[in-house]
């Protein structure tokens, strides 16, 4: 697993939380097999984030805080659509509509972030 930089500890913090709700959402409503592919994409967009500004038109830091909460939700509905079945149905609805709040918060707080001399 990539150890994933942050802009500083509020920002781990909020990140961090937010990728954790999504992780055990999508467990609980998954196979071993199909969860352990759902990781597989979380990880993939936490490699990116961490690579972002290596482009020569990549850099800006605001994009950047945003990556994992937007991606990650992208990432955690599509999966939903994908293991939803009329016995999980229910379940899987209500977890889509705590996310869609969660990153609404998510965002909410990471846009509040100050930005310490670069």
């Amino acid at each position: 697993m990539t150890e994933t930089i942050f802009a500083n500890n509020e920002h781990k913090v909020i990140a961090e939380t937010y990728v954790t709700m999504c992780k055990e959402f999508a467990k609980e409503v998954s196979t071993k097999n199909k969860y352990e592919n759902y990781l597989e994409v979380v990880e993939i967009i936490l490699e990116y984030h961490n690579n972002y500004g290596s482009g020569n038109r990549e850099n800006n830091f605001w994009d950047w805080l945003m990556i994992i909460p937007i991606n990650i939700s992208v990432a955690t509905n599509g999966f939903f659509a994908g293991v939803e079945t009329k016995s999980n149905r229910a379940l899987v609805r209500a977890y889509r509509l705590v996310l869609n709040e969660l990153v609404q918060d998510t965002v909410d707080k990471l846009d509040k972030i100050e930005v310490d001399n670069d």
